[in-house]
């Protein structure tokens, strides 16, 4: 039985520890057509999600952060914001949050799999674009480290530390 997306996001926390096996490619392949449909402004799609598997991209990736918890894959999630649409009233491009949404929804994705992943940004871009050889158009946004979490893992001790509502919504 299919849970509840509410089960699902109540239940998704933050994995720092991973089991070494690598996520099989047929379930990678769902999480990455997960981000696929994931909506973006003007439906544009300037995301790029770059796969790091190999020992040593993985390494380079550890020598710029620690955050990478050791798992056995990272998704770099990247947007091109010349392919972003930009907001005629303040300028902002919607690259970041284009790639923000991709990323949330191949999270929870990966939740519903029994993937575990955490969402990194403790990180220096451009050391990323460098040490991975990204285009010069693309921008780093966060880093997905995923897995099957190790045995052990638990959420935070803050995980279930929510503000109520009334703290958080407004109604006008």
């Amino acid at each position: 039985m299919k849970m509840k997306f509410s089960e699902l996001a109540a239940l998704r926390y933050s994995v720092r520890r991973f089991d070494s096996r690598p996520v099989e490619q047929d379930v990678l392949d769902q999480i990455l057509e997960t981000g696929r449909l994931a909506p973006t402004a003007k439906n544009l799609q300037p995301q790029r999600i770059y796969v790091v598997r190999s020992k040593a991209l993985l390494a380079k990736l550890r020598a710029i952060t620690t955050m990478t918890f050791d798992a056995p894959q990272v998704l770099i999630i990247c947007a091109d914001p010349g392919e972003a649409w930009v907001n005629p009233f303040n300028g902002r491009s919607s690259a970041e949050m284009d790639a923000s949404i991709v990323a949330a929804h191949m999270m929870l994705q990966m939740q519903e799999l029994g993937i575990g992943s955490t969402w990194v940004c403790w990180f220096d871009p451009e050391k990323v674009k460098q040490a991975l050889a990204l285009p010069e158009s693309v921008e780093p946004y966060c880093l997905l480290p995923f897995g099957y979490p190790s045995t052990d893992c638990r959420p935070s001790r803050q995980h279930d530390q929510r503000k109520p509502l009334d703290q958080t919504v407004r109604y006008l």
